[in-house]
């Protein structure tokens, strides 16, 4: 009898312990806090509730900071069905998020799968359409009927303006021009100067069908009959000792040309820009504009390689441009995939941004390489991993949504310095000053593909790449480098020296830059032919070019160019911001300029306009 005593007060102790634990648990699921079940854990960590209790305490931590990673581990670990539940409505924004950080129609049709009738269901929707339909390639009644459908999404405001963008093409289109040419009295030469102000406009707007109407002012547009008004203002005068990159300049004459371009009743002008030329005092001349003294005619006129040109465009083209996006650092390339961008700084950072609205584009994510003195000017990715490449090697970086991590470096000491990277059948390829350069999975694992230097390079349709050297223009496909061969070659000539081969869109075509010119070349078939070549006289210095939807576009000092079907003039233009490099969106081109990134919708310079409403 006696020795029952003892296992009566254990069952007893173990009820009450029960009792005190189903009290304590009903007291922390009522407060539901992570301080409710870890006071319940350290008091009752054997209890028959403590494995709900661990579940539930990630559950509340994950509902405070909801991230894929965690919901997938939580799933791993205690995935039961109504806590799942529970929780799937606080991870839905990251794996809406996840799914735009990655910008494929397929990321969204596999959000939608797991969220189907969530509160991010009908952006989702909306923006798989979008990409799926290619942004529907300018036809204005498929995009306001998207926008009509899909106004959650995040691309309808782009829509939207695409349409009101491709109806001002046809509605501010113009074909007379007033020209207004005003010299200050004061300027030598004056009357000479006048002449060959109206001469280079006169060509310019001549060879794109446009006629010039003298015009004495503004106000005399409507009496001429003209739609727009061309006015370029000029004067020259003494100036000063100036503080210039660092030193002081003597005394001289400084001319100064203003010109732009304006459409009547439009506050913004189509263009504007202005133009110096200074000289020494020693240059002046009574009966003779510094202009055409010695020295000014390579530092001023465009022919001879100087800043001034006369602008041209054939409708209000500002009505494409977007606004530009700052950086606090200058950024130094930009790659596009999808409407994510991609933008590099010199120490080898880059962001993420989504384009869906251009004109307020969304950071999804920044990488912050280590900090050392290497050196990047170039990016290039194939949706999953980005290389980021430049005087000093290239790396490359694995890409998952929004976050990113250095994979593998390969240092100038291993492959040289790079000046392009292309991805050929999942192999990356890298042209350097050493030659083309297969990259692997180490430093250890390069391979030497063609031992010269390149100059440039792209990867063309077809599983082939392009590059460049000093001379020539070749094709070849992997299997071809990796035997030593080429597939073709285009001589090009010593005087062209290419510095950039690009590549946009279906791969069928290429520009290469040269020293002063650039070459659009048909990649078509596989002997590369050239298609049309554009000399520096008529585009100023080109520093990047795209092709798209059959026409070619270059950017540089001049602002954002648009070549005439065949290639071979410039019939338009757009006073972009950013004029430094340039990427493709589908139908909107994307630039990086000295501390902005801008987007121009391309879509009324590729695309029929419609009937004006």
């Amino acid at each position: 009898m006696t020795s029952r005593i003892p296992a009566i007060l254990v069952l007893l102790a173990a009820a009450l312990l029960a009792g005190c634990a189903g009290r304590a648990w009903r007291e922390a699921r009522d407060a539901d806090t992570i301080q409710a079940y870890h006071a319940f854990l350290r008091e009752y960590p054997d209890a028959s509730h403590a494995r709900e209790a661990r579940a539930r305490l990630e559950l509340v931590r994950i509902r405070k900071r909801p991230t894929r990673d965690r919901y997938e581990a939580f799933r791993e670990e205690f995935g039961t069905a109504d806590l799942l539940a529970e929780l799937r409505p606080h991870v839905e924004e990251a794996y809406f998020l996840h799914a735009r950080a990655v910008g494929t129609p397929a990321a969204y049709r596999e959000f939608l799968d797991d969220f189907p009738d969530g509160t991010f269901a009908a952006r989702a929707r909306g923006n798989a359409e979008y990409l799926e339909r290619a942004g529907f390639e300018g036809d204005t009644e498929a995009l306001s009927s998207f926008v009509a459908a899909h106004p959650e999404s995040d691309f309808a405001a782009e829509a939207e303006r695409s349409v009101a963008t491709l109806l001002a093409r046809g509605e501010t289109r113009f074909e007379r021009v007033g020209l207004m040419v005003d010299v200050s009295a004061r300027t030598p030469g004056r009357e000479r100067l006048v002449r060959v102000f109206v001469e280079r406009a006169r060509t310019t707007y001549a060879a794109v069908g446009l006629h010039l109407v003298a015009i004495p002012r503004v106000e005399a547009a409507g009496e001429a009959g003209v739609d727009a008004v061309l006015e370029i203002a000029h004067d020259e005068s003494e100036t000063g000792s100036q503080m210039e990159g660092g030193t002081f300049t003597e005394p001289g004459i400084v001319a100064t040309t203003r010109v732009v371009l304006r459409r009547m009743g439009e506050r913004e002008p189509i263009w504007a820009d202005a133009f110096e030329y200074r000289a020494p005092l020693s240059a002046r001349r009574d009966d003779v504009s510094i202009l055409f003294g010695p020295g000014s005619h390579s530092s001023y006129w465009a022919e001879l390689g100087g800043e001034f040109f006369v602008p041209v465009a054939q409708w209000s083209t500002q009505r494409a441009l977007r606004e530009p996006w700052p950086f606090q650092r200058p950024p130094v390339a930009v790659e596009v995939a999808g409407k994510r961008a991609i933008v590099l700084f010199g120490d080898g950072d880059f962001e993420l941004l989504d384009l869906g609205d251009p004109a307020q584009p969304v950071r999804l994510g920044t990488y912050r390489r280590p900090r050392d003195l290497a050196t990047f000017d170039g990016v290039v990715t194939d949706g999953t991993r980005v290389v980021v490449f430049g005087p000093d090697g290239a790396e490359i970086v694995a890409l998952d949504g929004e976050t990113a991590r250095r994979e593998v470096a390969f240092g100038r000491d291993t492959i040289g310095s790079v000046v392009d990277v292309a991805n050929l059948d999942g192999t990356w390829v890298a042209a350097t000053n050493r030659g083309l350069v297969r990259l692997g999975r180490s430093p250890e694992d390069t391979q030497v593909l063609i031992p010269r230097p390149i100059a440039g390079m792209a990867r063309a349709a077809g599983g082939r790449v392009i590059f460049a050297d000093g001379i020539s223009l070749y094709t070849a496909t992997l299997p071809q480098l990796k035997a030593g061969r080429v597939e073709s070659e285009l001589r090009l000539g010593r005087g062209f020296n290419p510095t950039r081969v690009r590549i946009h869109g279906e791969g069928d075509s290429a520009v290469v830059l040269g020293a002063r010119d650039a070459v659009w070349v048909d990649l078509e078939s596989r002997q590369p032919r050239l298609r049309s070549r554009i000399g520096g006289s008529e585009s100023g210095r080109v520093r990047d070019a795209a092709v798209m939807g059959g026409r070619l576009f270059l950017l540089g000092h001049r602002g954002l160019q648009v070549a005439d079907s065949a290639g071979e003039r410039i019939v338009d233009s757009v006073d972009v911001e950013a004029r430094e490099r340039i990427g493709v969106s589908g139908r909107h081109l994307v630039m990086i300029g000295e501390r902005s990134l801008q987007v121009v919708d391309a879509t009324p310079f590729v695309a029929p306009p419609p009937a004006s409403r």
